[in-house]
């Protein structure tokens, strides 16, 4: 009988002493960034956006949510060069083809990838 007393008042104080629901919202976690600090701005900016649109979701769905496509930094593709000044005509016009055959990319990384399939595709084989 002792011991069944023992043991509900161990029970009684532990639940007296557990926090009140709100000391439960303060608990560590994700919490927006200063972007002061940041090179790049716009990245921190849609990192706290992202947070706070995905505060309330948990594990895999949390993760799901805050995977989402950095911005990417405004691109505006080379202009074309004046081929008639060039030392070698031929491959200034061919890359002035492939430029207009890129320039509808929206990033740095697509146009690269593009010019250089362009020019690949342009050069002469090699027997």
């Amino acid at each position: 009988m002792l011991l069944a007393g023992v043991i509900a008042a161990t029970f009684a104080t532990t639940a007296a002493a557990m926090p009140a629901a709100a000391a439960v919202e303060q608990v560590p976690g994700v919490y927006p960034m200063d972007c002061a600090k940041w090179k790049d701005k716009a990245r921190c900016a849609a990192l706290n956006r992202d947070i706070k649109a995905c505060k309330d979701k948990t594990d895999d769905e949390w993760r799901e949510c805050m995977r989402q496509p950095a911005p990417t930094a405004k691109f505006t593709p080379p202009k074309p060069r004046d081929c008639s000044t060039a030392r070698n005509k031929e491959r200034c016009e061919a890359h002035t083809s492939a430029l207009e055959a890129c320039k509808d990319k929206l990033t740095r990384a697509e146009h690269r990838k593009c010019i250089a399939g362009q020019l690949q595709a342009q050069a002469p084989k090699k027997n």
